[in-house]
């Protein structure tokens, strides 16, 4: 259903920094141009004056030098565009595209030509493709995280933060500013490689006062531009909060700026160790599953309201601080469109074969159909178990005769156990990667005779322990405490004859009581 048509008043500021966009872009190559010919006329005129001698010719022809690499920093570059991710259609995901275009509908805008799936906890809107802007396409990236921890109304609200920026005519202005920065950066390090050639002194001069200027002024472009872009999310966020209301756009952008840390660490410890299993659980709900954990959710909120209270405004931010965003946003109007809490996640259409696509399409090495589609409930005893009993039998000599209460006397032998075992594939570790995984074999080893003496397996993103009764075990951190001597000899013997675990054997046993799953539990491929 669309959204009904809002009245948008216009803001006269707005065409100011957009002018003051224009400006800085045209000031820019006005500079460099006349700095670069500075660099030669100056020279020129000494020489034409009868000021001869062998240091100003070499003054005038490094002129030339150092004005032919800032003039070649200016000319524009077609803009390659690779993409970014998943490119989403909309046969294949119609409620999503839905409300892409209910927002357009508001605002008028056109749609995107290109909607991308990314890893990011972020959205953006660009323009891409074509040289300066001139033939280039809309384009739009929506961040896989993003769909896991809003809300479908906070969600509306992103998506109409970055079609406000379509609306603004940032976009358009957007490459201008983007190559002209990046020249000036490509002027800045083809100035450094002619700099090796000022070895005479005069010349030195000549570069350091060069290269002074253009740090000059290139600090001015930036604080400039970025006191622009700062306006442009201000005047989005008014317009989003207009549209899909402004508690869903606070509370949204609340839970970007807290899962932001979040992400990298979800990624390295719960999913790629899926992945190198060849297992894929649901990418969006783990993430979901992950920041919800009580430990982590507590360290999220804590982090964030750190950042509301302590982060300052720096003029060379490109956003305001989220302290800022949310004071101005809290003086605008409610919003109209009725507020929907169900995730955002309910807007994708198959999402569990969406996130493999996306895993597929950012790694073009994988073959299709080679990852397995598995719950984050049966990750535990479908993935995780397996992988231990096939890893501790291959290498079952080194676990001869160690009990729970001796892992302490393995400590000293783990590097040269570590370098008995086989790298995993594509990767060359080093010696201290060894040892670790060296504590690794003897952490599975005893998770397994855990498990074969009534401890349960509890398992999922953010939450690893064994438990049998109200008692809790980590063996893994228990390895890692071991080796790193944050946990004496004497204190693992202790709680381990307080646990009644200290005689359990390490090596396999032939059969054990939790054998490989049958066949007819192995997961499916898609």
């Amino acid at each position: 259903m669309p959204f009904p048509q809002v009245e948008i008043q216009p803001r006269r500021s707005m065409t100011w920094f957009a002018l003051l966009s224009i400006f800085m872009v045209a000031a820019s190559y006005v500079f460099v141009i006349l700095l670069a010919a500075a660099c030669v006329y100056l020279p020129y005129l000494a020489l034409a004056a009868g000021i001869g001698g062998f240091q100003i010719v070499a003054l005038f022809l490094f002129g030339i030098v150092i004005a032919g690499a800032m003039l070649w920093s200016l000319l524009p570059r077609p803009d390659k565009f690779k993409a970014p991710g998943l490119l989403i259609e909309r046969a294949t995901q119609p409620r999503l595209f839905a409300e892409l275009e209910n927002i357009a509908g508001v605002l008028n805008e056109p749609m995107p030509k290109e909607v991308y799936l990314i890893g990011d906890v972020n959205a953006w809107v660009a323009d891409r493709g074509g040289l300066m802007g001139i033939g280039s396409r809309r384009v739009m990236g929506l961040g896989l995280p993003l769909l896991s921890i809003l809300t479908v109304s906070q969600f509306r609200a992103v998506l109409a933060h970055e079609f406000a920026h379509y609306y603004g005519g940032d976009t358009s202005l957007g490459p201008w500013v983007y190559k002209t920065q990046t020249a000036i950066v490509r002027a800045f390090q083809n100035i450094g490689s002619v700099g090796q050639l000022a070895r005479i002194a005069i010349l030195g001069v000549m570069y350091v006062v060069v290269a002074t200027l253009m740090k000059w002024y290139f600090v001015v472009f930036l604080r400039a531009i970025n006191l622009v872009s700062r306006q442009k999310e201000h005047r989005a966020d008014e317009l989003a909060c207009l549209i899909a209301g402004r508690q869903p756009l606070i509370d949204g952008l609340r839970a970007i700026h807290g899962a932001v840390p979040a992400w990298p660490a979800y990624w390295k410890t719960e999913l790629a160790p899926m992945l190198n299993d060849g297992a894929v659980p649901g990418i969006g709900d783990g993430f979901a599953r992950f920041i919800a954990v009580p430990g982590i959710h507590q360290q999220i909120q804590k982090n964030l309201e750190k950042e509301i209270q302590e982060a300052k405004a720096n003029p060379y931010d490109t956003h305001p601080p989220l302290r800022d965003r949310i004071a101005a946003t809290e003086r605008l109007p409610a919003g109209f469109i009725p507020e929907d809490s169900n995730p955002a996640r309910s807007l994708l259409d198959q999402a569990d074969a969406l996130e493999l696509r996306y895993l597929e399409q950012m790694n073009p090495d994988m073959k299709p159909g080679t990852l397995k589609c598995v719950s984050w409930d049966e990750v535990g005893t479908r993935v995780t178990i397996p992988a231990w009993k096939k890893f501790t039998s291959e290498y079952s000599s080194a676990l001869e005769g160690v009990t729970a209460a001796s892992l302490p006397d393995q400590i000293p032998k783990l590097r040269q156990i570590g370098s008995g075992i086989r790298d995993p594939k594509g990767m060359l570790l080093d010696p201290h990667q060894r040892t670790q995984r060296a504590g690794y074999l003897f952490g599975a080893a005893l998770a397994l005779a855990l498990l074969d003496h009534g401890w349960t397996l509890h398992s999922g993103p953010g939450i690893f322990h064994l438990q049998r009764g109200d008692e809790r075990l980590n063996p893994f951190s228990i390895m890692e405490q071991l080796m790193a001597s944050k946990l004496t000899p004497q204190a693992w013997i202790a709680q381990c004859n307080a646990l009644g675990i200290g005689q359990l054997l390490l090596a396999p046993a032939a059969p054990r009581q939790l054998d490989l799953l049958d066949a007819n539990s192995a997961p499916q491929k898609v």
